[in-house]
């Protein structure tokens, strides 16, 4: 994937990097285990083209690399990153959604 730097330069990032998409004030970065970079696009098609790839819309502001959740904080209603100091919010009607897959994620673990 290709984002724009803050000089306005470019440059790729992989999949495996991306912990989630976040929309603010019409502009949509992408986040990353290095830092936040913007994209030229919408999250309605970063959730297109990442659902097929573990990806979530877990609300109206943010697609989740569900392969990078650590964990769920269900009292602020966050989910957090293996990286530990970023996080996303999650919505009332996705929190059902979200147990149901860490709670899957960790019974296969065990397996």
């Amino acid at each position: 994937m290709r984002v724009l730097l803050n000089d306005g330069s470019s440059r790729n990032i992989g999949e495996e990097d991306i912990l989630y998409f976040s929309s603010y004030k019409n502009t949509i970065f992408v986040h990353t285990k290095e830092g936040e970079f913007v994209l030229p696009t919408t999250l309605s098609d970063l959730f297109a083209a990442y659902k097929c790839k573990n990806f979530e819309r877990l609300d109206r502001s943010n697609v989740v690399s569900l392969n990078q959740v650590e964990s769920y904080d269900s009292e602020r209603k966050i989910v957090t990153f293996q990286e530990g100091e970023q996080f996303a919010t999650v919505s009332e009607p996705n929190e059902t959604r979200l147990r149901r897959y860490l709670a899957s994620r960790k019974n296969n673990s065990e397996s």
